[in-house]
Order: C-alpha cells, then sequence, then structure tokens
C-alpha cells in the first residue's frame, strides 16, 4: 500500500504534466518501485529526495522512456514516455551521468548546441539554432568560456553548460538527476537560482532529483520523499522527522532555520534500507 499522506498539493488546479500511477519496477528480482503514485502539475517545482538507491533515477529513467517494463500508468504531457516522442522537445534534461573522457574534443557551445536536436523535432534552422544556444549560454553566464574545450572547464563551469542544454529548447518541463553533485556550495546556489529565474519567466514545470534535503528545500514547493515507496508527498514545511526515518532508515529531525530552508540532523547512524 502506498504511504503517501494526502497532503494538499501546491499548485491546485493546474493541468498535470507528470502522470505517474501505482507504479511498479524490478531489476530482476530487486524491487526498485513500488505502488509509486505521483502528480506534478504545470508550472510546480518538486523536488525528490530520498537515499542513494531508493529508486529515484529509475523514476526519471520510467520518465524519459528509457525503462518500459514496469507495472502501473506513466504519463508526461499526456503521452507515454517510451511509446511516441511528442514530449520529447517540451522536456530539459540534467543526467545524473554526465563524465566525459579526458580531453574529450568538444567545445562547451558545442554541448549546448546538442540539446537542440531532439528524436521526433524538426531541426532548428542555423540562425534560430544560433540564437538559442546564445541565449541560455547568456542565461546561466557562460559566455566567457563558451568556446573553451569542455575539459578545460571547472566542475561549477561545466554545470553551468549542462544546464544550458537542458533549457536552449525553451522547456517547458526540466527534469534534473542530482545536479549539485560535485558542485560547490556556492555553484549549487547560483545553479538552483538560475532554474528559479528560469521557471518564473517561462512558467516551467521543474522536478529535481536529490538525496540531500537541505539543498533543494528552500527552492522546491513541493517534496517527493522517496526509497523504493513515496513515504512523504507535500509542501516542505509539512515534512517531518518521522518521513524522514521512513525512507532514509535513520532517525531524523527536521530544523527549520528559516521559513524555507530545511535541512535535517541525522541523530543515529544511517541504515538505508
Amino acid at each position: 500500500m502506498n504511504e503517501t499522506p494526502s497532503n494538499p498539493p501546491v499548485n491546485g488546479g493546474g493541468p498535470e504534466v507528470i502522470s505517474v500511477r501505482n507504479l511498479s519496477f524490478a531489476y530482476g528480482e530487486q524491487r526498485v518501485l513500488e505502488n509509486v503514485s505521483l502528480e506534478v502539475q504545470q508550472g510546480e517545482f518538486l523536488g525528490i529526495i530520498g537515499p542513494n538507491g531508493g529508486g529515484k533515477t529509475t523514476l526519471l529513467r520510467i520518465l524519459l522512456g528509457l525503462e518500459k517494463r514496469y507495472e502501473g500508468d506513466v504519463h508526461v504531457f499526456g503521452d507515454v514516455p517510451h511509446a511516441g516522442h511528442g514530449w520529447r522537445a517540451r522536456t530539459g534534461v540534467v543526467p545524473q551521468n554526465r563524465v566525459l573522457p579526458p580531453l574529450f574534443p568538444v567545445i562547451a557551445r558545442d554541448v549546448v548546441e546538442m540539446g537542440t536536436h531532439v528524436r521526433g523535432m524538426a531541426p532548428l534552422t542555423r540562425e534560430e539554432q544560433k540564437k538559442r544556444v546564445d541565449e541560455a549560454l547568456a542565461f546561466v553566464g557562460a559566455q566567457d568560456y563558451a568556446d573553451r574545450p569542455l575539459w578545460q572547464l571547472s566542475g561549477g563551469q561545466k554545470q553551468r553548460i549542462f544546464v544550458a542544454r537542458a533549457i536552449v529548447l525553451r522547456p517547458e518541463l526540466l527534469l534534473l538527476d542530482e545536479p549539485t553533485v560535485g558542485v560547490d556550495a556556492r555553484g549549487q546556489d547560483l545553479m538552483l537560482q538560475w532554474i528559479v529565474n528560469w521557471r518564473k519567466q517561462s512558467r516551467m514545470t521543474v522536478a529535481l532529483v536529490s538525496h540531500d534535503i537541505g539543498v533543494i528545500a528552500p527552492f522546491a514547493e513541493t517534496l517527493a520523499c522517496l526509497n523504493v515507496r513515496v513515504h512523504f508527498h507535500g509542501r516542505p514545511d509539512l515534512l517531518t522527522g518521522e518521513a524522514i526515518e521512513k525512507a532514509y532508515g535513520c532517525p531524523a529531525e527536521v530544523l527549520f532555520h528559516s521559513p524555507h530552508a530545511m535541512p535535517h540532523r541525522v541523530l543515529e547512524e544511517h541504515r538505508h534500507k
């Protein structure tokens, strides 16, 4: 049985961009997701939190049509992700695995341009493509090193480039998988603030995966606490230590340092389920 509390969503009444109902998935005998149900409405910023190995990345892979042997119903913009391409041009992605071989011969601008090539979408004119790439680079403040080889950039600079690639087509939905990994605290804040600013301008919907509550709680309107099952789904201010304990497998308490910041303090050693 799904343990999701009936907490009211923040943006009630808007159309659903993501709909997940009774989703279960396994890698062989290992159950990764069980009876997961989530709805994300237009313009919502959802943070998906939980321990490593709790199914967060697998959920995103299903939303991106990369996994199709699942039970339940999954729709993105009304489409079954693995069955069509209509949703792709409306969705930007910052994946977790962004490692390229050392000295890989590609400049930062070319990486952003890759985001304009979408399966099932007519190609842009060269003029429109350059305009979109320049706009995305400017938005994340990466113009100064846009023509440098990617391997020469710092972790934070690379992350700006990957975010620019994700937003180059002005998506309606942005999916991010652990986007702050390998980025220092200042870089994390800057990146998340860019996303917030872009969202305000475009009314974009955001689903951001992280194992770190403290990083995304100040920015997300709703949180889903996922460890195989959904143990909480609602406003961040309603998240309890009990929900964290269920998802992370360790006693914890929620500390409210400000109305929007909500890191948790672990009271005992993590014992992830």
